[in-house]
């Protein structure tokens, strides 16, 4: 995350990300509930960037490829990158 915020932080008084949307996308073992604090630090963040959160991808998977198998959550991703 520190590494993130240290990337961004030239676009402060450059405002070239102002107005940009941006997507979360965590699969994670542990799930929705164990990426609360990911999310709230990137909002965080994009709020200071000017920058609109557009929304959320957050999937329980363990295994690679698993999310392949969840067609909920491929079309959410789809009507969320569509809507974008």
């Amino acid at each position: 995350m520190k590494l993130l915020i240290d990337r961004m932080r030239p676009f402060v008084p450059s405002q070239k990300l102002k107005g940009k949307k941006w997507v979360v996308v965590s699969p994670s073992a542990e799930g929705p509930k164990s990426c609360r604090l990911l999310v709230e630090m990137l909002r965080q963040s994009c709020d200071y960037l000017g920058m609109k959160f557009a929304g959320k991808i957050l999937v329980k998977v363990y295994e690679k490829g698993e999310v392949q198998k969840n067609q909920k959550v491929l079309k959410e991703a789809y009507d969320l990158g569509t809507a974008v």
